[in-house]
């Protein structure tokens, strides 16, 4: 993937304004880049003409992606095409993916429903509000529901209805390798920084990045297709909290955004990263609310074999060293050296033993919950 150079990136806004002006989703300004990804590019377009959607809400904005990479779009499209009928519902919460309203080939631009007057879950959790925007016992009750979400996600997309969705899926074989890179490629680069977490654990952290060698057309136990990117900056919640008790209007709402790296692999994965996500809140911000949370991610996607407990653990210590970088390191809540190398070796005890499959080690353990019978 090439990048634009400086003044084509300058140039994007325009084009993209000038481009959706023939269609049904023109915008009278865009927002600054949401985020910036090599080559990808995410703006909140203010519609000059408000837009019914298919629920029947009226929409004043829309969020744009616009990319260098036409690949990883055309999938994405397939698959939030597919997914536009699904909606698994309980009597408590909804919980869903983004419509795509328009996907141009030419210009590799997605038009899509944009959830305003919304939060991401990290953020919240952040907030100093948390206590009235998730009060008790709403942080396992959010957590249970997307552990059943997740769970109902990887049975519907591993489905026979979803075989020409599965036909596809090693179109998204690049994103498999961008996470190869930042994931488990990158526990040997940081732990060689601490020598002394490292030593005598080399071949087991040379030994875990095997499960990205698999082709994306093997089928085998718990492999299909992942998010990819499960973590709680891509979950959204209303700006004004959760309602324990849901109000006559209706049912709660959770939104799983950012489906650009769907792929092939191992359910692990997903699971592996929310939980180690969330945990990372405990050891980094002393955030009991996320322990809650990731307690009810692990208790809403139910029984697990031993195998995918082992490597739902795995993946989670492969997080925590990987990912550490992502500490608080500005500002009052700026992490010590000494918890630093607390949480890298938290890490490696998890990939460790969950890669020598010690069960006795993980019941005394904060993963113990993964190993519970249910």
């Amino acid at each position: 993937m090439v990048p634009p150079k400086p003044a084509e990136e300058d140039a994007i806004p325009t084009q993209l304004l000038q481009q959706l002006s023939r269609t049904p989703y023109a915008c009278s300004s865009l927002s600054p880049p949401l985020s910036c990804r090599l080559g990808n590019f995410v703006y909140r377009g203010i519609l000059a003409q408000p837009i019914r959607t298919e629920d029947g809400a009226t929409a004043k904005s829309i969020i744009i992606k616009h990319s260098t990479d036409s690949v990883s779009k055309i999938f994405e499209m397939f698959l939030l095409n597919s997914l536009a009928n699904y909606s698994p519902y309980t009597t408590t919460a909804i919980v869903k993916p983004p419509r795509l309203y328009l996907y141009d080939r030419e210009t590799n631009t997605q038009v899509l429903e944009d959830f305003s007057n919304t939060d991401g879950l990290r953020a919240i959790l952040y907030s100093a509000d948390a206590h009235k925007l998730l009060p008790s016992p709403s942080t396992a009750t959010i957590g249970r529901h997307l552990g059943l979400w997740l769970r109902s996600f990887h049975t519907w997309a591993s489905a026979p209805e979803q075989a020409a969705l599965q036909a596809q899926m090693w179109q998204n074989d690049p994103m498999r390798k961008t996470k190869y890179i930042f994931t488990y490629d990158s526990v040997l680069k940081v732990l060689e920084n601490y020598p002394e977490l490292l030593e005598g654990h080399e071949k087991t952290s040379e030994g875990t990045t095997k499960d990205f060698e698999r082709p994306s057309t093997e089928k085998a136990d718990d492999y299909g297709l992942l998010h990819g990117d499960f973590w709680s900056g891509n979950i959204l919640l209303p700006s004004g909290g959760w309602r324990e008790t849901p109000l006559a209007d209706g049912a709660n709402k959770l939104f799983i955004i950012d489906w650009e790296f769907t792929q092939f692999g191992h359910r692990s994965c997903d699971l592996g990263q929310i939980v180690g996500d969330l945990y990372e809140q405990k050891i980094y911000r002393n955030l009991d609310t996320a322990i809650s949370t990731m307690e009810g991610v692990i208790d809403g996607y139910g029984t697990l074999s031993n195998e995918m407990a082992f490597r739902t653990a795995t993946y989670v210590g492969v997080h925590l060293i990987s990912w550490y970088n992502r500490r608080p390191r500005k500002g009052p809540r700026v992490v010590p050296p000494e918890v630093i190398v607390a949480g890298l070796a938290v890490g490696r005890d998890f990939m460790v033993k969950g890669w020598e499959r010690d069960k006795a080690f993980f019941q005394g353990s904060a993963l113990a919950p993964l190993f519970a019978a249910r």
